[in-house]
């Protein structure tokens, strides 16, 4: 009899497919690839398993954990062009990642941004191509009631939506009537009703669905979609609490540069690893001997452990796999730990390592495995496995800025929400949104694209910035350009939040920033700079969408609401409506672009089919390989490009290139442990 894994059950030392992050990708990829009973797949994360608290089930209570227990609390570097302060970049660290903190927006972008991704040489990416799979993920519920349909414009195009796929899409109980003057008073200035924003024109104002189950009125995270449902098969491990701290290649040099872990695993429990053990639970890799006779006891310790019987390779011919190309790096496993003072844990995939660990911990990843720009890693005593400078680079951000209002709403019952499922707390933060383009908006659109256009390209970009990311940035310029120019495409994003602010938010950012490390250490948060404003660009479409703003609370339908404009004031200078900006601009929790697909001479990082440049078995699926960022919310994209991984004709395709051959064997070497080096200081001065 099979019995079913639990959360947490102990590991086994190999699996075909490892899976470096638990959020909505890892999930969603961990689902598909199990779906075989054949495949083991192990899914590593970082953070804990959620409890169904209020604060993350409730869609009222939106926003409350960020900075929480499931939050990973990171922070930029001082933003220089903007006021010189950091910004706090929240991020999911728990079983579904941001899922569990996100604004619950079902949105897919526009369908030229899409095949703009192809214009860059993303063959199999197009909108067409990828609209399967974004209703692969998806049980769409229309409205329940016909006259919140009509009076909040909410009309569902059938044939672009999914009725049987994990995520429940679906729209609250409760609509704030604010929405419909929102609406209304776009229509007044030109701007469109988007019936249906996912079916691929997003331009105009629209009420998006949520992640939200229709029954329950709660959040759908990933975990609820993609996990609970399949918890009990006997071929998908999920550890919780488990950093992955390196990748670990055949035939090369593991870095060792994490500061040295006490003997301590995640209980608090002591151990004495000792030298020669590897690859078990509950063991380390730690050879230390330099001579031939490694290779015995290597060998001798693998053929005692016993693994699950599956036709498949065994843990031996894994470790002794031979690499038949020098030109690409096989990826054998990890190494994990639950805290920086555990121990290091090693365990084994016959296929395939993906990363799913999001836009800002993916490249750190990389880079600690010694994947990354060759200068960087080299100066931090990192052996450079690949040298990939656009790890890390092309890093994008819907930034939103504030523009506080005060409209009065009145004060609903919790008992509403308790007895019947109904009432405010059913609806998320946010209920309407508009996604104006710049020619509808703004009589500057074409001198912004113009401007845009005569831009040398590395003239923005960070004065270190390699050349093929340079190269990369070029390609981008002219289809970011077109996008302000096209009428059916968003420029920027207001956002009707339910608390009365209006928020505007750049969807076509120029500026690119960066992910780095901070030091060796693989439990430092990375150094994060988004360079927000960097790119003037940004500025003058904001500067456009707030007067835009000042012109829609003006209009008679919002007019009756009497907002009173808090923020930027209505007759704020020019100068003072720019102080504005730099002040109160942040993150939109958007991301993304670190592990570019794009040709690698193009700086990019992974190929059309997520594969890592110079590895054969290594693939990312998460934010950070968006070449350009689409105008749109980004789970349901995250679903999208993940259910496309985990496709039968994907997972037909990575089994036909998967298998090693086992001619001869060859260890993993390992070199003596490191201390932590800061940045910008050279190991050799520790």
């Amino acid at each position: 009899m099979v019995k079913p894994l639990p959360l947490n059950s102990p590991l086994i030392d190999t699996y075909d497919y490892i899976i470096v992050g638990g959020r909505a990708a890892g999930l969603t990829v961990a689902h598909r690839l199990s779906e075989d009973p054949n495949t083991t797949v192990l899914v590593l994360e970082a953070g804990p398993s959620d409890d169904g608290e209020d604060i993350v089930e409730i869609p009222g209570f939106i926003g409350h954990d960020i900075g929480g227990r499931y939050d990973w609390n990171l922070s930029t570097v001082p933003q220089g062009f903007l006021d010189n302060q950091s910004r706090t970049i929240p991020q999911g660290r728990a079983l579904g990642g941001g899922t569990l903190l996100n604004g619950m927006l079902w949105s897919r972008g526009g369908q030229a941004d899409y095949d703009d991704w192809v214009q860059l040489g993303n063959a199999g990416w197009s909108w067409a191509d990828l609209l399967p799979y974004f209703k692969r993920s998806e049980t769409y519920t229309p409205v329940s009631s016909t006259a919140a349909a009509e009076e909040y414009s909410i009309h569902g195009n059938t044939s672009v939506h999914g009725y049987s796929g994990p995520v429940n899409v679906s729209y609250p109980h409760y609509f704030w009537t604010t929405s419909a003057n929102f609406f209304a008073g776009l229509n007044e200035l030109n701007v469109p009703t988007a019936y249906d924003p996912n079916h691929g024109a997003v331009a105009g104002a629209s009420f998006l669905p949520f992640d939200l189950d229709p029954v329950t009125q709660t959040r759908c995270t990933a975990k609820r979609a993609y996990y609970d449902s399949v918890m009990a098969r006997s071929n998908l491990w999920v550890s919780t609490g488990q950093t992955v701290t390196q990748l670990l290649f055949a035939n090369g040099t593991a870095n060792r540069n994490a500061s040295k872990p006490s003997h301590t695993d995640g209980n608090g429990q002591g151990s004495s690893p000792q030298s020669g053990q590897i690859f078990g639970t509950g063991s380390t890799l730690n050879i230390t001997s330099a001579d031939d006779s490694r290779l015995q006891r290597l060998a001798r310790a693998v053929r005692g452990v016993v693994t699950r019987l599956l036709p498949r390779l065994t843990a031996e011919d894994v470790l002794t796999a031979a690499l038949h190309s020098t030109s690409r790096k096989d990826i054998v496993g990890v190494e994990y730990a639950a805290n920086a003072s555990s121990t290091r844990r090693t365990v084994l995939a016959r296929r395939e390592v993906i990363i799913a660990a999001g836009a800002l911990h993916t490249p750190q990843l990389l880079m600690l495995s010694g994947i990354g720009p060759d200068t960087l890693l080299s100066s931090l005593g990192i052996g450079v496995h690949v040298n990939l400078p656009g790890v890390g680079s092309n890093l994008q951000d819907h930034y939103p800025n504030e523009l506080s209002t005060d409209q009065d709403f009145v004060d609903q019952a919790w008992t509403d929400y308790w007895t019947t499922g109904t009432g405010p707390l059913t609806s998320g933060a946010i209920d309407g949104v508009a996604f104006p383009s710049l020619a509808d908006t703004s009589n500057a659109y074409t001198s912004i694209a113009g401007l845009a256009r005569s831009q040398s390209p590395s003239f923005f970009l960070a004065a270190d910035t390699d050349p093929s990311v340079v190269a990369g940035f070029a390609q981008q310029l002219p289809l970011l350009a077109n996008a302000l120019e096209d009428s059916s495409r968003a420029a920027f994003e207001i956002i009707n939040a339910n608390d009365g602010d209006l928020t505007v938010a750049n969807m076509r950012p120029f500026s690119r920033g960066s992910v780095r490390l901070s030091s060796t250490d693989p439990f430092a948060p990375p150094l994060i700079d988004p360079r927000y404003g960097s790119n003037p660009i940004d500025v003058l479409v904001f500067q456009a969408a707030i007067a835009f703003n000042q012109r829609l609370i003006t209009t008679n339908a919002m007019s009756v609401l009497d907002p009173d404009e808090v923020l930027p004031p209505a007759n704020a200078s020019s100068d003072e409506i720019l102080q504005h900006i730099r002040t109160r601009s942040q993150t939109e929790y958007h991301v993304s672009g670190t592990a570019a697909m794009l040709p690698r001479k193009l700086g990019g990082v992974v190929d059309a089919n997520l594969l890592v440049y110079g590895t054969k078995n290594l693939r990312i699926v998460d934010a950070s390989v968006f070449p350009m960022v689409p105008a749109g919310h980004l789970q349901a994209i995250v679903y999208g490009v993940a259910e496309k991984v985990g496709a039968e004709d994907f997972v037909a395709m990575l089994a036909d290139i998967k298998r090693r051959p086992t001619s001869s064997k060859l260890p993993i070497q390992v070199e003596e442990q490191r201390p932590v080096v800061p940045l910008g200081v050279s190991p050799h001065q520790q």
